[in-house]
């Protein structure tokens, strides 16, 4: 049995992902709405507990980083699912890319020898979007989360390497979730491939990729998305690397 942490758990992919992996395994869900926490613990049974805390702000982070250190003496598995549609660039990168990194780093200590996961966007755009710092539209912070993601995910794999712990991203199809107005009346509401990528020895040691929904690599252009490139990218909105 695997200790879990889900970002994001009480709805949407976040949730589908859950209800997967706590069959036969500790899981911690983190959400900002308590209600909703409550709600989806309840049905996703004993083996699941919540966290509710804005991971977009620093006192949300250290909530969480203490009540799971509080919970779990390791952490097995850390996925990341939380995101919002953000209406400027400013809520993009808080929510969308700083919380990832911040709430990893702050559970550095508990991931020996573990498996971070970053839900990602659609293989086409991560392909084809350039990676561009300018967030003036819609399609634009579109395209800044999807690479700057993938750019997150090169640099972490790169600095929890000599832990043993693995970072990969993936996306996860098009699921019903309350993101966006399309997504609302989607039929999927699970994400199978997700418990392979958490639980399967097949991944063992495997950092650094990014795979669709049906468990395929996306070979990623190495120039494109490269450890210097993440680092000269990220270090505008990551200080610390």
């Amino acid at each position: 049995m695997k200790n879990i942490v889900i970002t994001g758990g009480s709805s949407g992919v976040g949730f589908a992902i859950a209800k997967d992996l706590s069959r036969d395994n500790k899981v911690i869900i983190i959400g900002r709405d308590e209600t909703k926490l409550v709600s989806s613990v309840a049905h996703l049974g004993p083996n699941v507990s919540s966290i509710s805390a804005d991971l977009s702000k620093r006192v949300g982070i250290d909530k969480a980083v203490e009540k799971i250190n509080a919970t779990f003496s390791s952490v097995d598995v850390l996925i990341h699912s939380a995101g919002i549609m953000p209406q400027t660039a400013d809520e993009n990168i808080k929510n969308n890319l700083l919380s990832h990194y911040e709430l990893t780093v702050g559970l550095n200590e508990r991931l020996n020898n573990a498996r971070v996961l970053i839900v990602s966007g659609n293989p086409k755009a991560i392909s084809l979007a350039p990676i561009c710092e300018l967030q003036t539209n819609h399609l634009a912070r579109a395209a800044w989360v999807v690479t700057h993601k993938t750019l997150l995910m090169v640099l972490l794999a790169d600095r929890l390497a000599h832990q043993n712990t693995t970072v990969n991203s993936f996306f996860p199809g098009d699921v019903r979730s309350q993101l966006m107005p399309y997504t609302k009346n989607l039929a999927k509401n699970d994400v199978p491939f997700a418990r392979n990528l958490a639980l399967s020895s097949d991944f063992d040691g495997v950092t650094g990729y990014f795979f669709d929904d049906v468990g395929h690599n996306v070979v990623l252009k190495p120039t494109k998305y490269h450890l210097s490139v993440a680092v000269k990218v990220l270090k505008s909105y990551i200080q610390s690397i």
